[in-house]
Parts: C-alpha cells; sequence; structure tokens
C-alpha cells in the first residue's frame, strides 16, 4: 500500500502530535511504501536518517513549530510529487497547511482522505497553538468563529476522521461532524518501556515525575502545591521545557518563596532517556487540566510506574486504583498528596502487582496494533472508492467559469487560457477530454475549499517571510 502522511512538524517538534506523525509514518514504511510531508530545510524528497522517505516543504521559524513557504510553486511541486508517487491514501495529522493541500489533492484524485484528531475541536487553542504562536486574534471571538468554520469545512471534506477515544469521537460530534468516525488509540513503542525496573519502595527518597510541556494547561502550579503537602523526603522533577516564559518563572518562584527545594526542572529530556527517568521514578504525577490521549501517561504506565492524575480525557480512560490514583479536578492538592504518599508506603510485593497492573492497562497500545487498526480503516474506505470515469459531457462554459472563481485551481491545474467570451463546440473538441477530466476533477473540491486554500498560500507566505528575516523570541511573555 502506499500511504502519504502530512504533519506540520519536524521531526522532534510538535510534542505528542509531532512524535506521532513521525513514529506512525516510520512504523508504516516497515510493511508499506511511505511517505511523509512536513517542514524542512528546502523543498523536495529525501531520506531522513531512519531511513523514512520525507518530502520537504522549506520552512522558516524558531520553537516547535516552522511555517511552510507554500508558494504556487511549492504547491505544484507538492502536486506533481503526488501525481507521480500515486499514494492510495492520504493520511493528515493536522488540518491545516500542507494537510489542506493534501486534502485537496485527495479530493481531485478521488483517493481516501484521512485525519487523525489530536485535540478537542472546539479547543483547539487550549492545547497549546496560541502560546507557540502567540497571536491574540485566536483567542478572540471572531478567531473562535472563523477557526469553526474552517475546521468544519476541513472535516467535511475527510473520508473519515480517527478519533483517539470516546471523549475525542463525542468531542468531534458535538463539535457538527457526521462523517465517518474510526476510534484508534495513538501507538507506543512499548518493548522499550516494558523492560524498565520497577522503583524500589524501601528507598529513602521517594521520586515523583513529571513529563511535558511547562504551561498553564498541564497545571504545574497544582503539582507544586502538593508537593508541600508532602514530606522532605518527595522530590519532584518537572521535565520538559516551558511554552510561556511568565507561567515558567512563575513556577521557579513559588518554589523560592515556600523553600520547595526539592523541585527539579530539569528542560526538555531526549526521547531516548525517558525510560531511564521512569525507571527510578516512584509514581508519575498530572495535574493536567485536558489531555485527548496523553503519551507519557501511556509510556509511563508501560515502564510499570504507578500514575496518580486528575481526571481528564486521559487519566478517565486509563488510570484507576489497579494501576495508581484517579481523583476528580477539583481534588484537593493534600488529597492528591495522600494518594501519592499512598503508593510510595505499600509493601514491594503490592507495589509491584500495581506496576504489572500498569503495564497490562496499556498492552494493545503498541503500534504493532494500533498499525492493524489503521490499515483495516484505510480497506474500508478503499473498498468504497469511486472509479474516475474520463466522462466528457457537461457545460465546459460552466466549468472554465468556475475555474477563473479561484486563481488556486489554476495554480493546482495548470493554466487554461480560454479566447473569446463564449467556448464553443469546437474550441470543447480541440481542449479534449483530458482537460476535461482536469476540470471534473477541480469540480470534486468545494469553492469554499478552493478560498481557504488561497488564504493559506497567501498568510504562510506572509508568515514565513516574517519569521524568516525578523527576528523573533523563540517564547512569549505575556
Amino acid at each position: 500500500m502506499k500511504v502519504v502522511f502530512t504533519s506540520l512538524f519536524k521531526r522532534g517538534l510538535g510534542g505528542g502530535t509531532g512524535r506521532v506523525a513521525h513514529e506512525m509514518a516510520r512504523y508504516f514504511a516497515a510493511h508499506h511504501d511511505v511517505v511523509l510531508i512536513c517542514p524542512a530545510a528546502k523543498t523536495g524528497l529525501y531520506e531522513d536518517d531512519s531511513g523514512l522517505k520525507v518530502f520537504g516543504v522549506r520552512s522558516a521559524g524558531q520553537g516547535e513549530f516552522r511555517m511552510p513557504a507554500l508558494s504556487g510553486r511549492t504547491v505544484s511541486e507538492i502536486f506533481d510529487f503526488l501525481d507521480t508517487f500515486g499514494p492510495g491514501v492520504i493520511h493528515a495529522h493536522d488540518p491545516a497547511l500542507m494537510g489542506l493541500i493534501g486534502q485537496i489533492w485527495a479530493k481531485m484524485n478521488l483517493v481516501p482522505f484521512v485525519h487523525t484528531s489530536h485535540v478537542l475541536p472546539s479547543k483547539i487553542f487550549d492545547f497549546g497553538a496560541a502560546d507557540a504562536l502567540d497571536v491574540k486574534l485566536l483567542q478572540s471571538s471572531l478567531g473562535a468563529s472563523v477557526t469553526r468554520q474552517v475546521l468544519l469545512d476541513f472535516y467535511e471534506n475527510c473520508d473519515a476522521i480517527i478519533a483517539l477515544n470516546r471523549p475525542a469521537l463525542e468531542a468531534l460530534r458535538q463539535f457538527g461532524y457526521k462523517g465517518r468516525i474510526f476510534v484508534i488509540p495513538n501507538g507506543r513503542d512499548l518493548q522499550q518501556y516494558q523492560i524498565c525496573r520497577n522503583a524500589n519502595v524501601a528507598s529513602q527518597e521517594k521520586t515523583l515525575t513529571f513529563i511535558g510541556y511547562i504551561s498553564d494547561r498541564k497545571n504545574q502550579a497544582y503539582l507544586l502545591e502538593m508537593l508541600r503537602h508532602l514530606p522532605g523526603n518527595y522530590r519532584l522533577q518537572i521535565i520538559g521545557k516551558p511554552l510561556n516564559l511568565e507561567y515558567s518563572q512563575g513556577l521557579e518562584d513559588f518554589c523560592e518563596e515556600h523553600g520547595l527545594d526539592n523541585v527539579e526542572f530539569t528542560g526538555r529530556v531526549a526521547y531516548e532517556e525517558i525510560p531511564s527517568y521512569l525507571e527510578e521514578t516512584h509514581v508519575f504525577v498530572s495535574a493536567s487540566k485536558m489531555e485527548v490521549q496523553s503519551l507519557v501517561v501511556m509510556e509511563a504506565l508501560a515502564s510499570g510506574t504507578p500514575v496518580v492524575g486528575l481526571s481528564n480525557e486521559t487519566i478517565d480512560e486509563l488510570v484507576s486504583l489497579e494501576v495508581g490514583c484517579w481523583l476528580p479536578k477539583d481534588a484537593h492538592p493534600q488529597a492528591f498528596a495522600r494518594c501519592v504518599e499512598h503508593l510510595c508506603t505499600l509493601p514491594q510485593p503490592e507495589y509491584d502487582r500495581m506496576c504489572a497492573n500498569a503495564r497490562d492497562r496499556v498492552r494493545g497500545l503498541d503500534w504493532s496494533n494500533v498499525i492493524a487498526l489503521t490499515v483495516e480503516a484505510y480497506h474500508v474506505l478503499l473498498g468504497e472508492r469511486p472509479e474516475i470515469t474520463q466522462e466528457g459531457e457537461g457545460k465546459l462554459a460552466d466549468l472554465v467559469s468556475f475555474l477563473s472563481s479561484g486563481e488556486v485551481a489554476e495554480i493546482l491545474t495548470g493554466k487554461i487560457s480560454v479566447s473569446g467570451g463564449v467556448i464553443g463546440e469546437t474550441a470543447r473538441l480541440c481542449l479534449g477530454n483530458a482537460l476535461l477530466a482536469k476540470v471534473k476533477a477541480v469540480r470534486r473540491v468545494p469553492q469554499s475549499t478552493w478560498l481557504l486554500a488561497g488564504l493559506t498560500i497567501l498568510v504562510s507566505l506572509v508568515s514565513y517571510l516574517f519569521m524568516k528575516y525578523v527576528k523573533m523570541k523563540p517564547l512569549k511573555k505575556m
């Protein structure tokens, strides 16, 4: 099977969404012909150091997000590549930029288009995008209204959306999406975590760990308050980079003010080193306000580390008394601390049983299982794929008129010049069935999507130039 994945993030960037996109492409490539379209230093096809085929799109910027330069020429190059490669499925991890361009090509060529929703659509900017991009308009009522319409348009052009769990499915339905949904979780390479040893509960120092961006949504302030209710031999390590300098500085100021010298801010740690940190962790702690499906919670459980967390989409799905402790969103930090202390003082055999339960809880989330489920979903869509016909009927004048309503359509399908105000029979025959087929392909894409594509090209170019030539701070100060 030939599959093209698209991602807004370079390898190693974009948090869980970026990691899943690159890992899924790499694991798929073991048994299928795969290309990943994502930001890069220059536009073109290459292989990364893992051997994955990547079609890079020239991008600029700092921090987690790099803006691609989607000029007319670049979009044409993407379309030329897709025409040559001929994917059977296009799978986008983000509902914008390269994902939108891939969706248009898929729509024109009647190729199944799948999107994995990594966020709750009605709360998309609560997942860090506003912090990362520092665009106040995104959080305004106008920005929310425009975003909703853009997302609905994108969703309506999907042949299917993958929801990571039941809460994600329900959120998509509540948002207004009525199309096909497959429920398929994120995948992990469980083997590298399942070899971790269990922590020793008899050790004097108890280690608590949080992994993730430092941000208000991740709610590390709650964890610091919780630590004040634990004995001094409990140590909290917070692994991750700040999305917001002011919030991060506030956490450090809190520690200094309250004498919390048992907190360590490690900064970002290489992904390959995470298992060694989890191996020394007695309890993984999470107070995140919102998580569709947290990779680090899955990894903690896979390593045999009990989890204590406040209710959110992931904690509700994966955490119970068998693997740790679930608490309601409004639980007092002292109640959280009591749960942590209880787990850290269990007899070793009882703690070990909980560690085994944790590994069992996520056993089905290995990439091998997730890839198999995804392939099944692809086959369902491919089985329903209509054939492209070379029909020459219809009013060519109407079709050419439609094309003239959007310059983007001309960019993506080739320039069409028509002389005179009326298209006669002779002109129609000269244009031929090939052109008619191309024009019919254009008509498969709604005019609103062409308009959005034109706006996307304009915004991406302006943003690319700004991020390339204007010195920007990697983090914002509110």
